[in-house]
């Protein structure tokens, strides 16, 4: 069974919108699935590290809620770097929609992690 957060702007689960920013996203949506990829059950979780946080906090927060794969619409290196260390895989690419970027993993069609191309602090 896989555990997916994904960085969202808001508190609508599935349908709400995915953040291009992880580590300034307000919420993530924990999607856990199922043997055959199904999402099984949703999850909406708020970011206490939103507006300030210190290297690796957000990693291990998303650890602590039990995700083995996040997904987001872009990351810095540091951040990829936690998430690798900490086992847990990470994918990057813009999608309108939470539920539309989990459809986009399973489907094989979102991977891998490229860095942000802007400055992170």
């Amino acid at each position: 069974m896989k555990t997916i957060a994904v960085t969202a702007n808001d508190d609508r689960g599935l349908a709400g919108e995915m953040s291009m920013h992880f580590g300034h996203c307000s919420h993530f949506v924990l999607a856990t699935l199922d043997e055959k990829s199904q999402v099984k059950s949703t999850d909406i979780c708020v970011n206490p590290y939103a507006e300030q946080h210190q290297p690796g906090q957000i990693p291990d927060f998303i650890k602590s809620l039990g995700a083995n794969v996040v997904l987001s619409g872009g990351m810095g290196g540091r951040a990829i770097e936690f998430f690798e260390q900490l086992g847990i895989e990470v994918a990057t690419g813009h999608h309108p929609s939470v539920g539309e970027a989990i459809d986009a993993y399973v489907a094989g069609e979102l991977s891998g992690a490229a860095e942000c191309a802007h400055d992170h602090h």
